[in-house]
């Protein structure tokens, strides 16, 4: 059923009125207070944090947390207020070829406004780029979820998809953090610990100066470790070995939730791992600049990362379907998968980061840098096969066994 005809429908109804059943409403009442808690949060969060920044003369916190409950908190707000006046279901927005079309060239438009306001604008009111980054992080997860979706052909309702993005976009990143956490604090107390028996209390008169500004102190502490191959080593460590197991086992939590219901599609649960992944990609996309931090290569960066977190929740949505029969050895290869191309991205990305804080000579960088873009392009190009081929392939094999045992 097309939009335009689900629209007329809806404007057929007096305006205010609620044509659903009291359970229908009280569903739609839980989504409302849910959107309008989520957006308020983030978005009261997000003001203390600049207070608090203008108070110390720290940074400004990334303009994308205020961003976040704005866009997610809004659109459970809404999407509730749909299901409370008894709207038909939708599709969800961008599963035809021409809205897709549409999508790719308004994010060559902000990449390339970005860029080159970037170039014309002072380092000093740099905060004006936030809408070219907003635009590009909201809009670079949704392209490849919905490419994808196009893919496997089939429909994709508007409420599955806020379900989706509202566990991936807010749960799942306050468990992978948790988790994470786990690991990564001793990682780098531990790192901290074998440097003071490196330097001596040397490092500690160094880093630590009374009546210098928080700003000063923190430049100083990444000045000093960003010449320390060591720490470089650790960030690596934790950012390609630790981090991608983590995150690939908590991020589909939405295809999870769904494998578990009986006769859930498979094409169903890859868009449920898929939509876990845009949300995910969501929240780390706002959160991942703010101003003082180059724009532009942060957003190509992210880009990427979006088509990486997008196929690798696909690819674990269709893992936890084998779950069900009991295919252990399919899962584990899903899951090994997903948590490779996650990590090669991931080294790829501090290698290129390193290039510009670490004191290297020029041959050096120029080796590192020509390693690492080649690295990160060729998991590009294996997750872009993977979201047009591979996950097609697979739901499609898995539905025609299916029914060629029924």
């Amino acid at each position: 059923m097309s939009e335009s005809v689900l629209e007329g429908r809806e404007a057929a109804t007096e305006p205010g009125a609620s044509t659903a059943a009291p359970g229908v409403q009280g569903t739609g009442l839980l989504w409302m207070a849910a959107g309008l808690f989520v957006g308020f949060l983030l978005v009261v969060l997000w003001g203390g944090l600049v207070l608090l920044a203008l108070l110390t003369r720290t940074p400004l916190p990334p303009p994308g947390l205020a961003a976040l409950g704005l866009i997610v908190g809004g659109g459970l707000f809404a999407e509730g207020h749909r299901i409370y006046r008894g709207a038909p279901e939708g599709p969800f927005p961008g599963g035809d070829l021409q809205t897709l079309g549409r999508a790719a060239l308004m994010v060559a438009i902000l990449l390339g406004g970005g860029a080159v306001a970037e170039m014309l604008v002072p380092r000093a009111i740099d905060f004006f780029l936030s809408p070219f980054h907003i635009g590009v992080a909201v809009l670079g997860p949704f392209l490849w979820f919905n490419l994808l979706r196009i893919r496997l052909g089939v429909p994709w309702p508007r409420r599955a998809g806020w379900w989706g993005l509202g566990i991936g976009g807010l749960v799942t990143p306050f468990l992978a953090l948790v988790a994470e956490g786990t690991v990564l604090i001793p990682l780098a107390l531990g790192f901290l610990g074998l440097s003071l028996l490196r330097e001596g209390p040397a490092l500690l008169e160094d880093l630590i100066l009374p009546g210098i500004s928080p700003e000063v102190l923190a430049a100083r502490w990444v000045e000093h470790f960003a010449a320390d191959p060591w720490a470089w080593g650790v960030v690596l460590l934790g950012a390609a070995v630790l981090v991608p197991p983590v995150e690939e086992a908590i991020k589909p939590l939405p295809a999870l939730w769904r494998a578990w219901r009986p006769g859930a599609p498979l094409p169903d649960l890859v868009l449920y791992g898929a939509i876990g992944g845009a949300g995910f990609a969501l929240v780390e996309n706002l959160m991942a600049w703010a101003p003082g931090i180059p724009w532009a290569p942060t957003a190509f960066g992210r880009l990427g990362a979006s088509a990486v977190h997008v196929f690798a929740g696909g690819l674990m949505g269709w893992a936890w379907g084998q779950v069900r029969w009991g295919r252990l050895g399919e899962v584990l290869a899903g899951y090994a998968l997903a948590v490779l191309l996650h990590g090669l991205w991931n080294a790829g990305a501090v290698v290129t980061v390193s290039l510009g804080v670490a004191p290297l000579p020029l041959i050096g960088r120029l080796l590192l840098g020509v390693t690492a873009l080649a690295g990160m392009a060729g998991v590009a190009l294996a997750v872009l096969l993977g979201l047009l081929a591979l996950l097609p392939a697979l739901a499609r094999a898995e539905a025609s066994s299916s029914h060629l045992e029924t």
